[in-house]
Protein backbone atom coordinates (compact mmCIF):
# COMPACT_ATOMS: atom_id res chain seq x y z
CA UNK A 1 0.00 0.00 0.00
CA UNK A 2 1.36 3.36 -0.92
CA UNK A 3 2.16 5.99 1.66
CA UNK A 4 -0.67 8.32 0.58
CA UNK A 5 -3.23 5.53 0.77
CA UNK A 6 -2.07 4.63 4.29
CA UNK A 7 -2.36 8.24 5.37
CA UNK A 8 -5.84 8.52 3.96
CA UNK A 9 -6.94 5.31 5.69
CA UNK A 10 -5.57 6.56 9.00
CA UNK A 11 -7.58 9.75 8.71
CA UNK A 12 -10.75 7.76 8.06
CA UNK A 13 -10.14 5.49 11.07
CA UNK A 14 -9.45 8.55 13.23
CA UNK A 15 -12.70 10.23 12.19
CA UNK A 16 -14.72 7.06 12.82
CA UNK A 17 -13.21 6.73 16.28
CA UNK A 18 -13.99 10.38 17.06
CA UNK A 19 -17.58 10.00 15.92
CA UNK A 20 -17.95 6.80 17.96
CA UNK A 21 -16.58 8.52 21.05
CA UNK A 22 -18.94 11.48 20.56
CA UNK A 23 -21.95 9.16 20.12
CA UNK A 24 -20.95 7.20 23.24
CA UNK A 25 -20.56 10.37 25.32
CA UNK A 26 -23.90 11.69 24.05
CA UNK A 27 -25.63 8.41 24.87
CA UNK A 28 -24.16 8.38 28.35
CA UNK A 29 -25.22 12.01 28.89
CA UNK A 30 -28.78 11.34 27.73
CA UNK A 31 -28.98 8.23 29.92
CA UNK A 32 -27.74 10.21 32.92
CA UNK A 33 -30.18 13.05 32.36
CA UNK A 34 -33.11 10.66 31.98
CA UNK A 35 -32.05 8.63 35.01
CA UNK A 36 -31.66 11.69 37.23
CA UNK A 37 -34.66 13.70 36.06
CA UNK A 38 -37.22 10.91 35.72
CA UNK A 39 -37.87 10.58 39.47
CA UNK A 40 -38.23 14.35 39.68
CA UNK A 41 -40.72 14.33 36.84
CA UNK A 42 -42.58 11.43 38.42
CA UNK A 43 -42.65 13.23 41.75
CA UNK A 44 -43.98 16.35 40.10
CA UNK A 45 -46.65 14.30 38.35
CA UNK A 46 -47.63 12.38 41.46
CA UNK A 47 -47.66 15.23 43.96
CA UNK A 48 -48.52 18.83 43.28
CA UNK A 49 -49.37 21.55 45.78
CA UNK A 50 -50.92 20.09 48.99
CA UNK A 51 -51.35 16.60 47.54
CA UNK A 52 -53.07 17.43 44.24
CA UNK A 53 -51.49 15.60 41.33
CA UNK A 54 -51.45 16.75 37.73
CA UNK A 55 -54.18 14.30 36.72
CA UNK A 56 -56.58 15.78 39.28
CA UNK A 57 -55.82 19.32 38.13
CA UNK A 58 -56.22 18.22 34.52
CA UNK A 59 -59.74 16.91 35.31
CA UNK A 60 -60.79 20.35 36.50
CA UNK A 61 -59.26 22.01 33.44
CA UNK A 62 -60.88 19.46 31.14
CA UNK A 63 -64.32 20.07 32.61
CA UNK A 64 -64.01 23.84 32.32
CA UNK A 65 -62.61 23.67 28.79
CA UNK A 66 -65.32 21.29 27.58
CA UNK A 67 -68.10 23.47 28.91
CA UNK A 68 -66.61 26.63 27.42
CA UNK A 69 -65.93 24.94 24.08
CA UNK A 70 -68.97 22.67 23.68
CA UNK A 71 -71.88 24.16 25.63
CA UNK A 72 -74.49 25.50 23.25
CA UNK A 73 -74.72 28.79 25.16
CA UNK A 74 -71.83 31.20 25.65
CA UNK A 75 -70.36 30.85 29.12
CA UNK A 76 -68.75 33.33 31.49
CA UNK A 77 -65.47 31.67 32.48
CA UNK A 78 -65.13 33.66 35.72
CA UNK A 79 -68.62 32.56 36.73
CA UNK A 80 -67.74 28.93 36.02
CA UNK A 81 -64.60 29.21 38.13
CA UNK A 82 -66.62 30.78 40.96
CA UNK A 83 -68.97 27.81 40.77
CA UNK A 84 -66.10 25.33 40.78
CA UNK A 85 -64.58 26.88 43.90
CA UNK A 86 -67.99 27.00 45.56
CA UNK A 87 -68.51 23.32 44.72
CA UNK A 88 -65.17 22.36 46.26
CA UNK A 89 -66.16 24.16 49.47
CA UNK A 90 -69.60 22.52 49.53
CA UNK A 91 -68.07 19.06 49.08
CA UNK A 92 -66.47 19.36 52.54
CA UNK A 93 -69.95 18.81 54.07
CA UNK A 94 -69.19 21.76 56.36
CA UNK A 95 -71.75 24.58 56.01
CA UNK A 96 -69.24 27.08 57.41
CA UNK A 97 -66.61 26.42 54.72
CA UNK A 98 -67.76 28.42 51.70
CA UNK A 99 -66.91 30.60 48.74
CA UNK A 100 -67.48 34.32 49.35
CA UNK A 101 -68.11 36.82 46.57
CA UNK A 102 -66.37 40.19 46.53
CA UNK A 103 -69.62 41.86 47.60
CA UNK A 104 -70.07 39.48 50.53
CA UNK A 105 -66.43 39.95 51.53
CA UNK A 106 -66.75 43.73 51.64
CA UNK A 107 -69.91 43.42 53.74
CA UNK A 108 -68.12 41.02 56.07
CA UNK A 109 -65.34 43.53 56.70
CA UNK A 110 -67.77 46.06 58.15
CA UNK A 111 -70.37 43.73 59.72
CA UNK A 112 -70.89 43.46 63.44
CA UNK A 113 -70.08 47.10 64.16
CA UNK A 114 -72.75 49.06 62.29
CA UNK A 115 -76.42 49.11 61.46
CA UNK A 116 -77.78 46.84 58.77
CA UNK A 117 -81.06 46.00 57.11
CA UNK A 118 -82.59 42.76 58.33
CA UNK A 119 -85.12 41.13 60.61
CA UNK A 120 -83.10 40.79 63.85
CA UNK A 121 -82.28 37.12 64.37
CA UNK A 122 -79.26 35.13 65.52
CA UNK A 123 -79.02 31.91 63.52
CA UNK A 124 -77.01 28.80 62.72
CA UNK A 125 -77.36 25.73 60.50
CA UNK A 126 -79.28 22.84 62.06
CA UNK A 127 -78.07 19.54 60.61
CA UNK A 128 -80.82 17.45 62.18
CA UNK A 129 -83.69 19.46 60.68
CA UNK A 130 -81.82 20.49 57.50
CA UNK A 131 -82.59 24.16 57.96
CA UNK A 132 -81.61 27.42 59.63
CA UNK A 133 -82.35 27.36 63.35
CA UNK A 134 -83.23 30.61 65.11
CA UNK A 135 -81.02 30.74 68.21
CA UNK A 136 -81.97 34.22 69.35
CA UNK A 137 -84.28 37.09 68.48
CA UNK A 138 -83.32 40.70 69.13
CA UNK A 139 -85.90 42.70 71.06
CA UNK A 140 -88.02 45.28 69.22
CA UNK A 141 -87.19 43.90 65.76
CA UNK A 142 -89.27 42.65 62.78
CA UNK A 143 -88.62 39.04 63.83
CA UNK A 144 -90.17 39.64 67.24
CA UNK A 145 -93.08 41.59 65.73
CA UNK A 146 -93.72 38.73 63.27
CA UNK A 147 -93.98 36.24 66.11
CA UNK A 148 -90.86 34.22 65.32
CA UNK A 149 -89.64 32.06 68.20
CA UNK A 150 -86.32 30.66 69.35
CA UNK A 151 -86.06 27.11 68.00
CA UNK A 152 -88.02 27.84 64.81
CA UNK A 153 -86.47 26.21 61.73
CA UNK A 154 -86.31 28.26 58.53
CA UNK A 155 -86.78 25.85 55.62
CA UNK A 156 -86.93 28.32 52.71
CA UNK A 157 -85.92 31.94 52.16
CA UNK A 158 -87.73 33.62 49.24
CA UNK A 159 -88.50 30.10 47.92
CA UNK A 160 -84.83 29.05 48.05
CA UNK A 161 -84.66 25.76 49.95
CA UNK A 162 -82.17 25.75 52.80
CA UNK A 163 -79.48 23.06 52.54
CA UNK A 164 -75.85 22.86 53.60
CA UNK A 165 -74.98 24.05 50.11
CA UNK A 166 -77.37 27.03 50.12
CA UNK A 167 -76.99 27.95 53.81
CA UNK A 168 -74.75 30.97 53.22
CA UNK A 169 -76.84 32.25 50.32
CA UNK A 170 -79.99 31.94 52.42
CA UNK A 171 -78.48 33.81 55.37
CA UNK A 172 -77.45 36.60 53.00
CA UNK A 173 -81.00 36.72 51.58
CA UNK A 174 -82.47 37.29 55.04
CA UNK A 175 -80.69 40.65 55.09
CA UNK A 176 -81.68 43.47 52.77
CA UNK A 177 -82.64 47.11 52.48
CA UNK A 178 -84.99 48.64 55.02
CA UNK A 179 -88.58 48.48 53.80
CA UNK A 180 -88.02 45.44 51.58
CA UNK A 181 -89.59 42.10 52.47
CA UNK A 182 -88.41 38.53 52.82
CA UNK A 183 -90.62 35.43 52.73
CA UNK A 184 -89.78 32.61 55.13
CA UNK A 185 -91.19 29.11 55.48
CA UNK A 186 -90.97 28.07 59.12
CA UNK A 187 -91.12 24.67 60.83
CA UNK A 188 -92.21 24.99 64.47
CA UNK A 189 -92.24 22.22 67.06
CA UNK A 190 -91.49 19.59 64.38
CA UNK A 191 -95.05 19.54 63.04
CA UNK A 192 -96.35 23.08 62.43
CA UNK A 193 -95.63 24.79 59.09
CA UNK A 194 -95.84 28.59 58.90
CA UNK A 195 -95.24 31.18 56.19
CA UNK A 196 -94.08 34.64 57.20
CA UNK A 197 -93.72 37.72 55.02
CA UNK A 198 -91.49 40.03 57.06
CA UNK A 199 -90.59 43.63 56.28
CA UNK A 200 -86.96 44.40 56.99
CA UNK A 201 -85.89 47.32 59.17
CA UNK A 202 -82.59 48.87 60.09
CA UNK A 203 -81.20 46.79 62.93
CA UNK A 204 -79.22 48.77 65.48
CA UNK A 205 -78.01 46.14 67.87
CA UNK A 206 -77.87 46.64 71.62
CA UNK A 207 -76.78 43.31 73.02
CA UNK A 208 -76.83 44.00 76.77
CA UNK A 209 -79.44 44.52 79.46
CA UNK A 210 -78.97 44.52 83.21
CA UNK A 211 -80.87 44.96 86.47
CA UNK A 212 -80.57 44.44 90.20
CA UNK A 213 -82.59 41.45 91.37
CA UNK A 214 -84.06 40.94 94.81
CA UNK A 215 -81.42 40.09 97.38
CA UNK A 216 -78.93 42.51 95.80
CA UNK A 217 -78.01 40.11 92.99
CA UNK A 218 -76.67 41.64 89.79
CA UNK A 219 -78.15 40.29 86.55
CA UNK A 220 -76.64 40.86 83.08
CA UNK A 221 -78.12 39.36 79.94
CA UNK A 222 -75.93 39.19 76.83
CA UNK A 223 -77.93 38.67 73.64
CA UNK A 224 -74.89 38.31 71.34
CA UNK A 225 -71.14 38.94 71.45
CA UNK A 226 -71.17 41.68 68.81
CA UNK A 227 -71.02 45.46 68.44
CA UNK A 228 -68.29 46.32 70.96
CA UNK A 229 -69.83 43.93 73.46
CA UNK A 230 -66.93 44.16 75.92
CA UNK A 231 -67.46 47.90 76.28
CA UNK A 232 -71.21 47.37 76.70
CA UNK A 233 -70.64 44.66 79.31
CA UNK A 234 -68.07 46.71 81.22
CA UNK A 235 -70.50 49.65 81.41
CA UNK A 236 -73.26 47.51 82.92
CA UNK A 237 -70.83 45.59 85.14
CA UNK A 238 -69.41 48.82 86.58
CA UNK A 239 -72.90 50.11 87.39
CA UNK A 240 -73.05 47.57 90.21
CA UNK A 241 -69.84 49.08 91.60
CA UNK A 242 -69.08 45.79 93.34
CA UNK A 243 -72.06 46.27 95.66
CA UNK A 244 -73.75 42.94 94.91
CA UNK A 245 -74.11 39.65 96.77
CA UNK A 246 -73.82 37.68 93.56
CA UNK A 247 -73.72 37.97 89.77
CA UNK A 248 -75.81 36.14 87.16
CA UNK A 249 -74.79 36.27 83.48
CA UNK A 250 -77.57 35.08 81.20
CA UNK A 251 -76.34 33.56 77.91
CA UNK A 252 -79.52 31.71 77.01
CA UNK A 253 -80.44 31.96 73.30
CA UNK A 254 -77.10 33.70 72.66
CA UNK A 255 -75.73 32.44 69.33
CA UNK A 256 -72.20 33.79 69.81
CA UNK A 257 -70.14 36.41 68.02
CA UNK A 258 -66.67 37.89 68.47
CA UNK A 259 -64.33 35.63 70.42
CA UNK A 260 -61.75 38.36 71.19
CA UNK A 261 -64.48 40.45 72.83
CA UNK A 262 -65.67 37.38 74.75
CA UNK A 263 -62.18 36.74 76.13
CA UNK A 264 -61.97 40.34 77.35
CA UNK A 265 -65.15 39.76 79.33
CA UNK A 266 -63.72 36.50 80.72
CA UNK A 267 -60.64 38.43 81.83
CA UNK A 268 -62.87 40.50 84.13
CA UNK A 269 -64.30 37.42 85.78
CA UNK A 270 -61.64 34.75 86.25
CA UNK A 271 -58.16 34.61 87.82
CA UNK A 272 -54.96 34.78 85.71
CA UNK A 273 -54.08 31.65 83.80
CA UNK A 274 -54.94 29.60 80.74
CA UNK A 275 -58.58 29.96 79.68
CA UNK A 276 -58.83 28.60 76.11
CA UNK A 277 -56.96 26.57 73.49
CA UNK A 278 -57.25 26.79 69.73
CA UNK A 279 -56.01 23.70 67.88
CA UNK A 280 -55.08 23.60 64.18
CA UNK A 281 -54.85 20.75 61.66
CA UNK A 282 -51.05 20.58 61.84
CA UNK A 283 -51.18 20.00 65.59
CA UNK A 284 -50.10 23.49 66.61
CA UNK A 285 -52.03 25.33 69.30
CA UNK A 286 -52.76 28.87 70.35
CA UNK A 287 -53.23 29.35 74.07
CA UNK A 288 -55.27 32.24 75.47
CA UNK A 289 -54.69 33.44 79.02
CA UNK A 290 -56.44 35.74 81.45
CA UNK A 291 -54.12 38.39 82.86
CA UNK A 292 -56.11 40.58 85.26
CA UNK A 293 -55.92 39.81 88.97
CA UNK A 294 -59.12 41.61 90.05
CA UNK A 295 -61.58 38.87 89.10
CA UNK A 296 -65.13 38.88 90.44
CA UNK A 297 -65.21 38.08 94.14
CA UNK A 298 -68.90 37.24 94.60
CA UNK A 299 -70.77 34.01 93.73
CA UNK A 300 -71.12 33.77 89.94
CA UNK A 301 -73.67 31.84 87.86
CA UNK A 302 -73.90 31.56 84.08
CA UNK A 303 -77.27 30.59 82.60
CA UNK A 304 -77.20 28.54 79.37
CA UNK A 305 -79.55 26.45 77.25
CA UNK A 306 -79.48 24.39 74.07
CA UNK A 307 -79.49 27.60 72.02
CA UNK A 308 -76.33 29.01 73.63
CA UNK A 309 -73.65 28.64 70.95
CA UNK A 310 -70.10 29.51 69.90
CA UNK A 311 -68.75 32.43 71.97
CA UNK A 312 -71.42 31.75 74.61
CA UNK A 313 -70.04 28.25 75.03
CA UNK A 314 -66.51 29.59 75.24
CA UNK A 315 -67.38 31.94 78.12
CA UNK A 316 -69.43 29.24 79.89
CA UNK A 317 -66.60 26.73 79.44
CA UNK A 318 -64.06 29.17 80.88
CA UNK A 319 -66.20 29.89 83.94
CA UNK A 320 -66.76 26.17 84.51
CA UNK A 321 -63.15 25.07 83.95
CA UNK A 322 -61.67 27.75 86.21
CA UNK A 323 -64.23 26.85 88.92
CA UNK A 324 -64.98 30.56 89.21
CA UNK A 325 -68.71 29.99 88.96
CA UNK A 326 -71.46 27.50 88.25
CA UNK A 327 -73.21 26.78 84.96
CA UNK A 328 -76.98 26.39 85.35
CA UNK A 329 -79.41 25.22 82.66
CA UNK A 330 -79.15 22.64 79.88
CA UNK A 331 -76.30 21.49 77.62
CA UNK A 332 -75.25 24.11 75.07
CA UNK A 333 -75.53 23.94 71.27
CA UNK A 334 -72.04 22.68 70.40
CA UNK A 335 -70.35 25.02 67.90
CA UNK A 336 -66.69 25.54 68.64
CA UNK A 337 -64.92 26.00 65.31
CA UNK A 338 -63.11 28.88 63.63
CA UNK A 339 -63.27 29.99 60.01
CA UNK A 340 -60.29 31.70 58.41
CA UNK A 341 -61.25 34.00 55.54
CA UNK A 342 -58.67 34.89 52.88
CA UNK A 343 -58.93 36.62 49.53
CA UNK A 344 -58.37 34.45 46.47
CA UNK A 345 -56.29 35.52 43.49
CA UNK A 346 -58.29 37.60 41.07
CA UNK A 347 -61.64 37.72 42.87
CA UNK A 348 -63.66 36.35 45.74
CA UNK A 349 -62.55 34.85 49.04
CA UNK A 350 -62.71 31.49 50.77
CA UNK A 351 -63.85 30.83 54.33
CA UNK A 352 -62.32 27.59 55.60
CA UNK A 353 -62.86 25.94 58.97
CA UNK A 354 -59.27 25.80 60.20
CA UNK A 355 -59.34 25.16 63.94
CA UNK A 356 -61.35 24.06 66.96
CA UNK A 357 -61.76 25.47 70.45
CA UNK A 358 -60.99 23.47 73.60
CA UNK A 359 -61.46 24.42 77.22
CA UNK A 360 -58.35 24.29 79.47
CA UNK A 361 -59.39 20.83 80.72
CA UNK A 362 -59.47 19.56 77.13
CA UNK A 363 -63.20 19.61 76.39
CA UNK A 364 -63.80 19.92 72.64
CA UNK A 365 -66.72 22.33 72.36
CA UNK A 366 -67.73 21.51 68.78
CA UNK A 367 -70.58 18.98 68.57
CA UNK A 368 -70.22 18.32 72.31
CA UNK A 369 -71.29 21.57 73.94
CA UNK A 370 -70.81 22.52 77.58
CA UNK A 371 -72.55 20.43 80.25
CA UNK A 372 -74.00 22.51 83.11
CA UNK A 373 -72.92 21.99 86.72
CA UNK A 374 -76.56 22.18 87.72
CA UNK A 375 -79.01 20.76 85.18
CA UNK A 376 -82.36 22.56 85.12
CA UNK A 377 -84.94 22.54 82.32
CA UNK A 378 -87.48 25.23 81.59
CA UNK A 379 -91.20 24.41 81.46
CA UNK A 380 -92.32 23.34 77.96
CA UNK A 381 -94.20 26.59 77.34
CA UNK A 382 -91.05 28.63 78.00
CA UNK A 383 -88.40 26.71 76.05
CA UNK A 384 -88.79 28.57 72.76
CA UNK A 385 -89.59 32.00 74.15
CA UNK A 386 -87.29 34.97 73.56
CA UNK A 387 -87.64 36.26 77.10
CA UNK A 388 -88.87 34.13 79.96
CA UNK A 389 -91.75 34.61 82.37
CA UNK A 390 -90.04 35.27 85.70
CA UNK A 391 -92.67 33.27 87.54
CA UNK A 392 -91.92 30.21 85.38
CA UNK A 393 -88.18 30.73 84.89
CA UNK A 394 -86.92 27.66 86.78
CA UNK A 395 -83.34 28.20 85.62
CA UNK A 396 -83.12 31.76 86.94
CA UNK A 397 -84.77 30.69 90.20
CA UNK A 398 -82.17 27.92 90.62
CA UNK A 399 -79.33 30.38 89.93
CA UNK A 400 -80.66 32.73 92.63
CA UNK A 401 -80.96 29.78 95.02
CA UNK A 402 -77.32 28.82 94.43
CA UNK A 403 -76.11 32.36 95.08
CA UNK A 404 -78.13 32.61 98.30
CA UNK A 405 -77.25 29.16 99.68
CA UNK A 406 -74.02 28.17 97.97
CA UNK A 407 -75.53 24.89 96.83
Amino acid sequence: MEKDDKLQLGKIVYRVLCIAIIVLITAITIWAVVTILSPIADDKKDVDVYGLNSEQIDRINEALNRIVKEHIDDQNVDKLIDGAISGIAEATDDPYTRYITDEEYEEMLISGTEQYGGIGVHISYDDENKGIIILGIMPNTPAQEAGLKVGDIILTVDDLVVTKETYSECTDKIKGEEGSTVKLTILRNSDEMLEKQIQRKTISVNNIESEMLEGNIGYIRIWAFENSIYKQFKTEYDKFNGNVNGLIIDLRNNSGGLVDETLKIADLLVPPGEILRLKYKDGTEKVYKASKSDEVQVPLVVLVNEHSASASEILAGIIKDTSKGKIVGTKTFGKGIVQTVEKLQGRGALAVTTSKYYTPSGVEIHKNGIEPNIFVELPEDQKNEITFDRQKDTQLKRAIEYINTGK
